[in-house]
Formats: structure tokens, C-alpha cells, sequence
């Protein structure tokens, strides 16, 4: 079999879309066509020219968040059609956490195998027993996080994988090459999450009072990304030691961490996996999710460089000083040295080509 690999990516976040780039990259790369079914229009997925359809669905339509949801907005009929129309008979599906209702029904009764990419969540401790028991037409389960496992649990494949960082197209900074200011990034990851507006106003007042506390007559350059997602408004409180620039979004041209003296972040999946790439010194204020649970990835994925922090400003400013000043280092000092990425991606394309060839 040498068809498509489909997937279908959602949320108000990026980690969902940013694992499936990384894998997806990986399996265009080995040579095979990628189709990424969307619950909305993805720009991260055009930067990295992939297709994508969008298709009338949302959060309580989805098996698997929760389980077996129907969105009285959604027209499921026609999100049968659109995914009937466009699934062939050698297409593989991949799901990633989320198994789209539409898309599992017509690959079950094609007949195409199916995989499914899953990191830890609260309400799915177990994910082979799940599977078994809602979507059993998947024989495949890639854990994240947990290389060297590999068992048949309940009938279900399950292969533990190293974690998936998102690829970068390049390392452009996104602040001026002669910014002689300590440049600190306040990152909101997708920024669809309702606790983005209060984790932006927290980061910002944070930094106001470290400089405050730290008498530092650096100035202080905070680039905000709020995330394509992000609807609320920032609110700069008066008295920043320095300029504040706000933007939605920028594009995988950039790396944003690699080129900022100190990061503040939300700590979605994708994020805490790009920190550990860049090895930057970060605060992590880890959102609350219904069912994601930030925390475990943070002390699962996270090395020395990340403190952790409460979405406040005074615990954000001394998490802030506890990462710009550990022992015998100055302010500004260069990031740690990076670590290898995680390359759960390649494993996973290189088993899903080997599985369906």
C-alpha cells in the first residue's frame, strides 16, 4: 500500500497540528502523500504546504474528547459526505489523541489501517483498553514519551516512542539583530484556551516587576506571540522597562526561543518539546485543560532549564530571576547548551510505512 496517510487535527492549540507537521513532514520525506482533514483552517499547515480540509465539526463531536459527543451545531451528515468524498480505499489514517467520528466510521468500513498518536490524559490512563473497547478498528497506538515499550495489549499494537518536536524551515530572529536589550519571548502557545488572557496579563506584569526588583538598567524587549487562536485583548501594564511587541503569529521561519534570552510560556505539549530543543531559560505556567494535564508533560519532558510558575505576576517574576540568575551566571547569560531533538516523528513514519507496505 503506498496511498495517503490522512489525518484530522483540531484545538484551540497548536500541539495537535504541530505533531502532526512533525510526522507528516517525516512520511513526505519517505515519500508519501499527506491529506490533514481540519476542524478549522490551520495557517501553520499552509506554511508547511500541506493540504488541508476543513470540515464542519467541533470539540463534542469528537470520539476521545469526549467520548461520544454530538454537537448540536454540527451538520455530521455533510462531514460524512466531505470525508467520504475524499477518503480512498489506500489511504492510511493517523488520529492523533482525537479520533474524528466521520473519519473513523469510513476507514473502518474501507477497510484502510488505522494509528493512533497519544500522549498522556486524564481520562484515557489506559489508551489500549479504550481503544479495544470505542475504536477497535485501530490497530496501532504510538505512546508518547515511552520509547523502548512495545506489547499487544487487548489485542491492540501498542509502541512507545521517543517525544514529536515540530521541524523548523529556518532560524530567523524575530527581533532586530542589534537589539542590545535582554529579550524575553511570552509565548501563548495556540492562544484559544480561555486562560490566555490572564496568563498574558500575569507574564507581562511578572517581567515589569523583575526589572523593578533586579534595579537593571538593561531594557527589557518582550515580544508577545498570543497565538493564531487568541480573540481577548493584551493589556500592557504602564511602567514596561522596554518596548512590547504584540503579534499573532509567526511562521516556522522563525525560532523565536533560540534567539531570546528568557522565554514565559503556557507549556502546551509542542512548546515544553521546543524548549527542551532550544535549551532557553523559561518559565512554564501551565494552563488548566479538561483533559490534558500540563504538569505531567512538564516533569516528564522539561530539563533544568524550565521553573515552573503560577499564573501571578510576583510568582512569575521570581521564577523569572530563579531562570535568568542561577549561580555564577549574569543576567542575559547564553542559553544552555541545546539538546538533540526527540525523534519520535521519524519513528513513527518509518513504522506506519513499514506497517502498511
Amino acid at each position: 500500500m503506498n496511498g495517503r496517510v490522512v489525518s484530522f487535527t483540531w484545538g484551540r492549540g497548536l500541539g495537535h497540528v504541530s505533531r502532526q507537521i512533525a510526522v507528516h513532514s517525516e512520511l513526505r520525506g519517505l515519500g508519501r502523500d499527506s491529506l490533514l482533514l481540519t476542524e478549522r483552517a490551520q495557517r501553520l499547515i499552509d506554511d508547511y504546504g500541506f493540504t488541508q480540509t476543513v470540515l464542519p465539526t467541533d470539540a463534542d463531536s469528537l470520539v476521545g474528547e469526549p467520548l461520544h459527543g454530538t454537537g448540536p451545531r454540527v451538520d455530521h451528515g455533510l462531514a460524512r459526505v466531505m470525508v467520504a468524498r475524499v477518503l480512498r480505499p489506500d489511504d492510511a489514517v493517523l488520529h492523533d489523541v482525537t479520533v474524528q467520528r466521520e473519519l473513523y466510521d469510513r476507514a473502518a468500513r474501507l477497510g484502510c489501517p488505522q494509528f493512533l498518536v497519544h500522549r498522556f490524559q486524564r481520562n484515557h490512563p489506559e489508551p489500549p483498553a479504550w481503544v479495544a473497547r470505542h475504536a477497535p478498528a485501530i490497530g496501532t497506538i504510538y505512546l508518547l514519551g515511552e520509547p523502548g515499550r512495545a506489547e499487544t495489549v487487548h489485542g491492540v499494537r501498542v509502541l512507545g516512542v521517543p517525544h514529536v518536536v515540530r521541524p523548523l524551515l529556518d532560524d530567523r530572529s524575530p527581533w532586530p539583530e542589534d537589539t542590545p536589550a535582554l529579550r524575553i519571548a511570552v509565548v501563548a502557545g495556540g492562544g484559544g484556551h480561555h486562560d490566555a488572557p490572564g496568563f498574558l496579563t500575569a507574564a507581562l506584569h511578572g517581567i515589569r516587576e523583575y526589572a523593578r526588583h533586579r534595579h537593571t538598567a538593561t531594557d527589557v524587549d518582550v515580544l508577545v506571540l498570543t497565538g493564531p487562536h487568541f480573540d481577548g485583548a493584551v493589556l500592557v501594564p504602564p511602567g514596561m522597562p522596554g518596548p512590547v511587541r504584540v503579534r499573532p503569529y509567526l511562521g516556522p521561519a522563525y525560532d523565536v526561543y533560540r534567539h531570546a534570552h528568557a522565554a514565559i510560556t503556557h507549556a502546551g505539549y509542542n512548546t515544553v518539546q521546543e524548549l527542551v530543543r532550544s535549551g532557553v531559560p523559561a518559565v512554564a505556567v501551565p494552563g488548566v485543560r479538561d483533559f490534558d494535564d500540563q504538569r505531567v508533560h512538564l516533569r516528564a519532558a522539561a530539563g533544568p532549564n524550565v521553573v515552573v510558575a503560577a499564573p501571578d505576576a510576583h510568582t512569575v517574576a521570581h521564577a523569572l530571576t530563579e531562570a535568568l540568575h542561577p549561580p555564577a551566571t549574569t543576567p542575559g547569560h547564553p542559553p544552555a547548551a541545546p539538546t538533540r531533538p526527540a525523534d519520535g516523528a521519524t519513528r513513527i513514519a518509518h513504522d506506519l510505512i513499514a506497517a502498511t507496505s
